[in-house]
Parts: C-alpha cells; sequence; structure tokens
C-alpha cells in the first residue's frame, strides 16, 4: 500500500505538532518518548518518495511550530525566510532518518512477524541512527544543533545527568530506543498468539537501561560538595528591543541605560558586572564615566561588543560578534571572538555562489569566525572562565573545546531580544542546561532579553532573573552567588569528547552498509 490516505497526512500533522509541544514552551517532555515510534507507524506499509516526504510533513510541522519564534524578528522578508529556510533544513534530518529505516528493514513487510532479536538488533540500530544523524547535524555547514530530541528531558534531573558521559547524545538514545519498544511491545500485545506478559521481554532491556541512568543521575547529584569560594556576578538585562539596537543613532540611549542599571548593580558590591551580548557600544565620551565607575568599586566588566578587522593580505575587512574582558588595572582588554555563528543570522550559507541571498536576511551580510577559544580569568589567577557566545551554547562539542583543565565557569552573553517574548529565551536555556552537565561546570548567562541565570554543574537553573516577579522579559539587573570548586575532576565527556556519538555513527553506518551489502549479493544470487 503506497497511497497516502487522508488519515496518515493528518497523523504527520499531529505527530508533527505533538513533537514541538514537547520542547519550551509548553515542555511537555513526556511526548518526546512517543516521537520515534509514532514515526514508524506512521510510516508503515509505505515506501519510496512518499515514505520519506510522509516523515518529512511531520519533521517540518515540528520545526516550523517550535521555530515559530523566528516570526517575531523584526525583519519579515528575513523573518519568513529565516523561519521557512531552517525548518525545512532542519527538517531532513529526521526524514533521513526515517527513510535509512524503512530502507533497511522493509516496512512493507509484516513488523508483527519479526522474531524477538530480529526486534531488540533493529530498536539499537534506530537508536544508534538517530544519534549518529544527530551527530551530523550538529556538523554539516557549521552545525545547527538547536532542540536535539534529548533536551526535551532538562528538567528530569536524574536522567540527563548520564550526558556527563555521553553528552546529550546519551539521552536521545534512550528516548528512541524506548520509544520503538514501546511500538513492538504494543504490537506483541494485539497479536492474539503471544501470551499475555510477552510483550515485556521489547521493554525490559531498554527500562533496565533507563533505570541503570537514573541511579547514576541521583549518585552524581548527591555526591556534589560545594566549593567555599563564592563569586558575586551582577548581571544587566536591559531589554533593548532589537530594532533600536539596528537603529542608527541609538547608540547614547541605549548605553546610558545600561550605565543606569550598572550603578545599581554595583551597590551590590559583586566581584563582576556582565552585560549582555549587543548590549551597547562604548563611545569615547561616556569611557572616562564606565572606567571611573568600575574604577571605584574595584570590579572588572564582561561585556558584548562588535570586533572590527581588516585582513592585512586580502584587505578584506572582517567584522565579528565578540566578547570582552574589561580589567580595572588598566592592562588591555581580553577579546574573544564568536567561532560558531548563527545560520541566517550572522552568517549566509552559500552567500559567494547566490549573492542575492543577503538581501532575504536581516543582517544584509556575514560575520566572520573566530579562531580560537579564549580564556578569562576569576580574581583567583588558577582559575578561569570560558565566554561563550549566544547560540554557541547549542553546540556540546563546541563548548568543550572551551573548557579547560583550568576552567570553573562557562560565562554565556547573548541577546534573544530578535525574537521578542516567546519561547525561544526558554529553548536556549534548555539547550545551555547540557552543557553545564557535559563539562562538569556552572555557568552564568546574561541575556539582552531572556533568561539570564545560573546553572548549576547538573544543570540546576538555580536563580534567574524575573524569577519572584514572573517577567523574565523585562529591563533590569540580578546578582547571583556561584560556588567555584578551587579543584574538580573532569566529567568522561569533557575528556573525552563524542566517543558516544562516534560509536553510533560508526555503527549505524557499518550497519547500513552491511544490509545494503548482503541484500544485493541475495540479490545477484537470486538472478544467477
Amino acid at each position: 500500500m503506497n497511497k497516502l490516505s487522508p488519515s496518515r497526512l493528518l497523523l504527520a500533522l499531529v505527530l508533527g505538532f505533538a513533537w514541538a509541544l514537547a520542547f519550551p514552551e509548553p515542555g511537555w517532555s513526556g511526548l518526546a518518548w512517543l516521537v520515534p515510534g509514532t514515526l514508524l507507524v506512521l510510516v508503515s506499509g509505505i515506501n519510496g518518495w512518499r515514505l520519506f516526504g510522509l516523515a518529512f510533513l511531520a519533521a517540518l510541522v515540528f520545526r516550523l511550530v517550535s521555530l515559530r519564534f523566528l516570526l517575531n524578528i523584526p525583519h519579515v522578508p528575513g523573518a519568513f525566510s529565516g523561519w521557512l529556510a531552517l525548518s525545512i533544513y532542519s527538517a531532513f534530518f529526521p526524514a533521513i532518518w526515517v527513510s535509512l529505516c524503512g530502507i533497511c528493514f522493509r516496512f512493507e513487510l509484516r513488523i508483527d512477524q519479526w522474531p524477538w532479536f530480529k526486534r531488540f538488533c533493529f530498536g539499537l540500530f534506530v537508536s544508534a541512527l538517530w544519534v549518529g544523524i544527530e551527530m551530523f547535524q550538529a556538523r554539516l555547514l557549521g552545525g545547527y544543533p538547536w532542540n536535539f530530541l534529548g533536551v526535551t528531558q532538562f528538567e528530569n534531573k536524574p536522567l540527563i545527568q548520564i550526558a556527563s558521559v555521553t553528552g546529550v547524545y546519551g539521552v536521545s538514545f534512550l528516548i528512541v530506543w524506548l520509544s520503538v519498544n514501546l511500538l513492538f511491545a504494543v504490537i506483541q500485545i494485539r497479536k492474539k498468539t503471544v501470551s499475555p506478559w510477552g510483550w515485556a521481554s521489547d521493554v525490559v532491556v531498554p527500562c533496565l537501561f533507563l533505570m541503570v541512568s537514573c541511579v547514576f543521575g541521583l549518585f552524581r547529584i548527591g555526591s556534589f560538595e560545594e566549593g567555599s569560594t563564592r563569586y558575586k556576578f551582577a548581571v544587566v538585562q536591559p531589554s533593548i528591543p532589537q530594532r533600536l539596537i539596528w537603529s542608527s543613532g541609538s547608540e547614547e540611549a541605549r548605553l546610558d541605560k545600561v550605565l543606569e542599571l550598572s550603578e545599581f548593580a554595583l551597590l551590590s558590591k559583586p566581584d563582576f558586572l556582565v552585560w549582555p551580548e549587543s548590549s551597547a557600544p562604548i563611545t569615547q565620551e561616556k569611557w572616562p564615566k564606565l572606567k571611573q565607575m568600575l574604577l571605584s568599586e574595584n570590579v572588572p566588566l564582561i561585556l558584548g561588543v562588535d570586533d572590527v578587522e581588516k585582513d592585512l593580505d586580502s584587505e578584506k575587512i572582517n567584522y565579528y560578534n565578540s566578547a570582552a574582558f574589561v580589567p580595572v588595572d588598566g592592562k588591555l582588554p581580553i577579546v574573544y571572538r564568536k567561532r560558531r555563528l548563527v545560520m541566517f543570522g550572522e552568517y549566509i550559507p552559500l552567500e559567494s555562489l547566490f549573492p542575492f541571498i543577503k538581501y532575504l536576511s536581516p543582517i544584509g551580510g556575514s560575520f566572520s569566525e573566530g579562531k580560537m577559544s579564549v580564556q578569562f580569568p576569576l580574581k583567583d589567577q588558577e582559575l578561569t572562565m570560558a565566554p561563550i557566545i549566544c547560540f554557541e551554547d547549542s553546540f556540546p562539542h563546541g563548548v568543550r573545546e572551551h573548557v579547560l583543565p583550568e576552567t570553573s565557569l562557562i560565562v554565556n552573553l547573548t541577546n534573544d531580544g530578535w525574537f521578542g517574548k516567546g519561547p525561544a529565551q526558554w529553548q536556549h536555556a534548555a539547550n545551555a542546561v547540557f552543557r553545564t552537565i557535559e563539562n562538569g561546570i556552572p555557568m552564568v548567562r546574561s541575556c539582552n532579553n531572556g533568561l539570564s541565570c545560573w546553572i548549576d554543574s547538573f544543570g540546576q537553573v538555580r536563580r534567574f532573573f524575573g524569577e519572584e516577579s514572573g517577567d523574565i522579559y523585562g529591563a533590569g539587573f540580578a546578582v547571583f552567588e556561584i560556588p567555584i570548586l578551587k579543584s574538580r575532576n573532569s566529567t568522561f565527556y569533557n575528556k573525552y569528547g563524542d566517543i558516544f556519538g562516534w560509536f553510533c555513527l560508526g555503527i549505524s553506518f557499518v550497519s547500513v552498509l552491511a544490509i545494503f551489502a548482503k541484500r544485493r549479493l541475495h540479490t545477484g544470487k537470486e538472478i544467477s
């Protein structure tokens, strides 16, 4: 049966919508456990391009709904084109997963006739394949690792501690494995020839692994000991509308607002003052006031800046999105240039081949990539902070490159003001949660408009701006006292990286090749 019935099309739409609801907001994370298995139900009995198309439709609806915040960008052509482009691009990856599952295991055959061992191997294969495709998505064309399946569980603290070993990919693996095996259990329950408890054989192994992961997480959280050193960060959230940031002549008003909030924040006697990405350019007229403010309180400043440099060889002018550490001892600022840029937001893929695309982007051109990670000093010079900017906290392997043995804190400067009020701020923070677990250190986030907060090394959002008032989008400041361990044990993930992810990618790749080779050999024998 290859005809797409209206009921299948409706199921694809409903599944895509439910998939999006598993992420903030509303964050109904339980729905995520139904998605992979239901995707396979959706395409059962279908092959060829119809199989791919139906899976692509469900994934496209998921992305269109979950990325709806892009439509709030105050540049209508850029907002709409970016929303469509990113949704279509990222929808290809789950559709490829479904297609490979169908091609390799021939869904036109009756799954209910498979023996237990084949079902068991299939569950492991499709879970490894899902992780392998997420690994690929995190790297292709600079990478777009936004809202991987495991991120849905960001509030399930015991479960997600496995990310300290496997990265977020381990959580995705467990979700897919259990989801697909639940599908097999339902099929077994419906078979009249199977004993009433025969279905349990399909779910017992993934459930055991799920339990072991949660027990591991409980032990990991229970072993936490706070360091004796606490650092106080005063985080300014100016909540400047994106239209004003793009408006020429607004620099003075923006800077005055940030300086006013900073004066109040400094009354708390912090160790560091933090401004977000795209906060305000420091003019020559205002620099003496800012310098005096910092000197009087002996507080260094961390802020987001635009950085310009001329390439002496090519005469090209490069623009960078940067973070700067301004010390109070008169030394030159330490500058970090953002290394991983937002697709269609900070760089335009294939811009050199299709120059017209830049007119559909709100930036009208591309930033340049930074070349290296940088460390900012803590007051204890033996310890450092790793600055990252905005979208960079979505890259598991990217953040890991910044966290060195002496790094004790991640500082994320971001500007979610592009998206007004909506799910972007919550989704962004949910992705950031996993970077703290993977690397075993806390993170402080300073947002122009969003979830300014600090997250501990177990992924718990300990405090955030607006938690008393319920308004995370407003202007103001927050003071966070963050305990820093004088010495720490690096996590397995921080030491060794994506061993689990590469293993899954390798196993799934070899399995696909073996299945195709075996099928081709069998076909050749039939012909002869």
